[in-house]
């Protein structure tokens, strides 16, 4: 039985995109003139490229890793105040973010061909995507620590200020496509997730009836200061209504089991597609819609993230992430020559493997505030999130000694 991933996930978030464009493009509204479908599925395509191994918790480890405690548990800083008054403790204080590498990954790090040299055109290369399409993959179009946002979201790290604002100009909101992307997301989250837990047993949709203890246990659960809050006036109806469409039985993958999965997908998949509206250029959802999503999601936290099980399972994710940051921090550090010799070490550098180079010599190369060891941290994070959880785990075994990558 095969489950989503991210790639498959990606695929289906970009369906979604272009059947909630293809819905909007019918309605009878005036929609402005840079919505535009391509640049929502390539938006749907990226919007996952910056999650590091380990999702989540990788995403978290690795923030923590450059960021000193003060500045994780206040308010972040302003990119103006980073620059003035630089924080002594911190590795690099504007840290790491998965929305923030996905647009890095987009514009500078991955490969699509060499630019020539005596092109002068001003902007990114990378995947040389439009103005358009980085717009649309840009959720968060502000930098950490920006006045009035959200603290624990932002699209672009400080290197890449110029990209930011090359794809985005002035804005500070996400533009017309980006929130197209972003509602797609949300759907695609709610609707196969919950299907992918349900089919291995982790979710019991079968027990969710009006009544039952289960229903009732997620409700108060979802209701949490910490998860939804309190439900608007006839979410709960509307949420046990939904409940009618669930399978009736655990899942055994009979013919039976699979057409009622695909009653639910296409009644969720229409519900929240149709919820959605443009309203003076931005994306309007519907408020019970939106909410009963919101609800879907919860789902997942309830019956899976905040299970003991995966809980341990994040602690020794985190510490792979620790040990490899420690490994190749040592390695990067002296490689380069931080606090030594000016010029690196040509030795030294050929034992580095070669995307860690890669990405070490791309941070260094690039033209920003900062500093020569600022640059090196943000090479070593560029390498670490670009593997795999499986490369993770294996690098991590190599590191330590526990694993050999072949004969010479």
């Amino acid at each position: 039985m095969s489950l989503h991933n991210r790639l498959t996930h990606s695929l289906k978030v970009e369906q979604v995109g272009v059947s909630i464009y293809t819905k909007l493009s019918g309605d009878d509204r005036q929609l402005p003139p840079i919505f535009d479908m391509h640049a929502i599925a390539a938006a749907c395509l990226a919007h996952d490229l910056g999650h590091p191994p380990f999702g989540h918790a990788g995403e978290q480890e690795l923030d923590a890793l450059v960021v000193c405690g003060q500045h994780q548990r206040s308010r972040p800083r302003t990119y103006e105040q980073r620059r003035q008054d630089p924080c002594s403790n911190c590795k690099l204080e504007d840290g790491f973010e998965g929305n923030a590498q996905s647009l890095r990954i987009s514009a500078v790090l991955s490969v699509h061909k060499d630019k020539d040299k005596t092109d002068k055109e001003i902007g990114p290369i990378g995947l040389d995507l439009t103005r358009a399409s980085l717009a649309a993959t840009t959720k968060y179009p502000w930098l950490r620590g920006a006045p009035d946002k959200k603290a624990s979201k932002w699209g672009a790290y400080d290197c890449d200020k110029e990209i930011l604002e090359w794809a985005v100009g002035r804005q500070d909101v996400p533009d017309l496509n980006a929130q197209v992307m972003d509602w797609a997301d949300d759907i695609s989250y709610a609707v196969h997730d919950i299907e992918d837990f349900y089919r291995i047993g982790l979710i019991p949709l079968n027990d969710y009836k009006r009544g039952t203890d289960v229903a009732k246990g997620f409700l108060r659960y979802a209701k949490s200061a910490n998860a939804v809050g309190p439900l608007s006036p006839g979410v709960e109806e509307a949420l046990y209504g939904l409940f009618e469409f669930l399978p009736r039985s655990r899942f055994t993958g009979t013919t039976e089991d699979l057409a009622a999965l695909d009653r639910l997908r296409g009644t969720l998949l229409t519900s929240f597609i149709r919820a959605a509206k443009v309203e003076s250029g931005n994306v309007v959802r519907d408020p019970i819609q939106d909410e009963l999503n919101g609800i879907l999601k919860q789902l997942i936290w309830f019956h899976i993230i905040d299970e003991p099980t995966l809980a341990n399972i994040q602690v020794g994710q985190r510490q792979v992430l620790r040990d490899i940051f420690g490994r190749v921090e040592t390695f990067a550090l002296e490689a380069y020559k931080v606090g030594g010799a000016a010029m690196a070490d040509e030795q030294s550098l050929r034992r580095l493997p070669n995307a860690l180079r890669r990405t070490l010599d791309l941070a260094l190369a690039q033209d920003s505030s900062y500093t020569h060891k600022q640059k090196i941290y943000r090479g070593i994070l560029d390498f670490i999130s670009g593997l795999s959880d499986s490369e993770a785990y294996y690098l991590h075994a190599v590191l330590a000694g526990r694993e050999h990558v072949g004969h010479l």
